[in-house]
């Protein structure tokens, strides 16, 4: 299946993840929302991961661990700021994390930034400040 297929596929399930756990902040025990919204992940990449590979514990394994627990922090901070403020500034904002993997690729990765990327970038900062306001 082609890449942007699976774009749309998380585009739209985060989009739905994102709109129904701010419902959920209304009306359910914080800890318990970030508790069971972690679980059922939990469970269905378990399945997922010993259904289509081998595991073994080696030293990307233990990294992506640690990179699980830097998730992990900002699940919770997340689930936090949405809890606090509107989803229709929460979720936009937390939604420029792509900006930090965009900006590390090009310094440590050597990816290329063209000025389009660059001015996308520059227009993402200027309309969550937008939204904030």
């Amino acid at each position: 299946m082609d890449y942007r297929i699976y774009c749309l596929i998380a585009l739209v399930g985060w989009g739905i993840w994102g709109f129904t756990s701010k419902v959920l902040t209304r009306n359910m025990n914080m800890t318990l929302l970030i508790f069971f919204a972690t679980i059922a992940p939990i469970i269905f990449i378990t399945i997922y991961t010993f259904s289509t590979t081998s595991v073994r514990i080696d030293r990307f394994a233990i990294f992506a661990f640690l990179v699980g627990l830097v998730s992990s922090i900002a699940t919770i901070s997340f689930y936090l700021a949405l809890a606090k403020g509107p989803a229709s500034v929460v979720i936009p904002f937390t939604g420029l994390y792509f900006i930090i993997p965009a900006i590390l690729g090009f310094i440590i990765l050597k990816e290329p930034l063209n000025p389009f990327h660059i001015v996308g970038i520059i227009l993402a900062v200027i309309a969550i400040i937008l939204f904030s306001l």
